[in-house]
């Protein structure tokens, strides 16, 4: 009689369906998988700033978790979880206690204010589907008072910022207020820590995005970090005063509140501490993906980018990993793979960026959103596949495919 491996995956952004899928095809019938998450629906994160915008409803980016989980035999549960006993091997949820086998967590990230007073308070955070959407109410009704001078300002010049920067200015045009931005009515202001906007990417890169920003009517503020915020003003690092009528926070990301209450090794920064095997170091049967964790081998950290295709990697390597581990296996280690990025910034320019160059044109938000419906698209028709009790030709050519364009 074979044993059933009882496994949680915490969280149901890239890393965690990709995990729960990777699971599923490795272990078939012989594990109980569940996934647990607060919402019932599984998004599309880097589209959010055209939800902010109000070119795409929430709906169009988004999918629900039993129609992706359900017909490949996974379960789902939508909960928030209070706690987690390794000791006892337990997850502690808003109903009830759970008991794992294996737990991958892959709980994602929440806004990083950096300790600045009124950050919280008075900006509009930009990171789940329902702050994209309050953005894009208040974007509407600040944009319809039309007898005082406008600014909007963003809290940071990386890839969310600079998105979401091409979608305001989109939102100006498209409502008529393009003679209002030329004569200083309205401002939008991209304030930036960093001595350039995409600091993490070529510098030519970074160029070409401020220039381009610049001659749409973008006020770049670089070099200068953001000391206090209060209702209508923030200070910046120079003590120069900023008043703002919107303040959009895309100034960096921290591990979720659950990852800072765990007993596990943990980064000074609060990062989850993770063996290049993807378990804990002190505990192997907890694996860790995506946006919580710091990577660690013999030669310390790796330097990763945040980003949805690494917590998709991952998930494959953690899955596989459980998979050994289960059945007495050497475990495998993760190589971080890079791949070309793609930024939109509006939706006439975008940037398809590699390590040694960059491409742009209007064909880059094309193709962005064509990865977009790719990859919700092939959510069902891998829970489907999963099901299926023979081989069909070319199968195995899809799975080598798949999720292989960048995210």
């Amino acid at each position: 009689m074979k044993m059933t491996v009882n496994i949680i995956i915490i969280g149901g952004g890239f890393g965690g369906i990709e995990a729960a899928f990777t699971l599923r095809g490795r272990l078939g019938d012989t594990a109980r998988i569940t996934l647990i998450d607060r919402s019932p629906f599984h998004s599309f994160i880097p589209s959010l700033h055209e939800v902010s915008s109000g070119k795409v409803p929430v709906r169009d980016i988004r999918i629900p978790f039993e129609t992706v989980l359900s017909p490949a035999g996974i379960i789902f549960k939508q909960d928030s979880v209070l706690e987690i006993d390794p000791v006892r091997r337990q997850v502690i949820v808003g109903d009830g206690v759970l008991s794992y086998d294996y737990l991958v967590l892959a709980a994602g990230a929440r806004n990083n204010f950096l300790n600045v007073s009124g950050a919280e308070e008075y900006s509009y955070c930009f990171r789940s589907p329902g702050d994209a959407e309050r953005i894009h109410a208040e974007l509407n009704h600040i944009l319809s008072e039309h007898r005082r001078v406008i600014r909007l300002v963003l809290a940071g010049g990386g890839t969310e910022g600079v998105e979401m920067a091409g979608e305001i200015l989109d939102l100006i045009h498209d409502n008529g207020y393009t003679d209002d931005l030329a004569v200083g009515r309205i401002n939008v202001i991209v304030v930036e820590r960093e001595a350039r906007i995409l600091p993490g990417f070529l510098r030519e890169t970074s160029e070409f995005a401020g220039d381009y920003l610049r001659k749409r009517g973008v006020k770049l503020i670089t070099g200068q970090s953001i000391n206090t915020v209060q209702k209508t003003s923030l200070m910046l690092g120079s003590d120069v005063e900023l008043p703002f009528t919107m303040l959009i926070w895309t100034g960096g990301i921290k591990p979720s509140g659950l990852i800072e209450n765990l007993p596990l090794p943990r980064e000074i920064t609060g990062w989850l501490i993770v063996t290049d095997r993807l378990n804990s170091p002190a505990d192997e049967r907890i694996f860790g993906i995506g946006d919580a964790v710091s990577i660690h081998n013999d030669e310390g950290p790796l330097t990763l980018q945040r980003l949805a295709y690494h917590a998709q990697d991952q998930a494959v390597v953690a899955g596989l990993n459980i998979t050994n581990h289960a059945s007495g296996r050497k475990l495998i280690a993760y190589e971080p793979r890079t791949r070309p990025q793609m930024i939109s910034i509006g939706r006439e320019m975008g940037i398809y960026s590699r390590e040694n160059g960059f491409r742009t044109g209007a064909w880059v938000v094309v193709l962005k959103k064509a990865v977009e419906r790719n990859y919700l698209m092939s959510c069902l028709s891998r829970a489907l596949l999963l099901k299926m009790p023979f081989r069909i030709p070319g199968v195995n050519l899809l799975k080598r495919l798949k999720l292989r364009l960048p995210l």
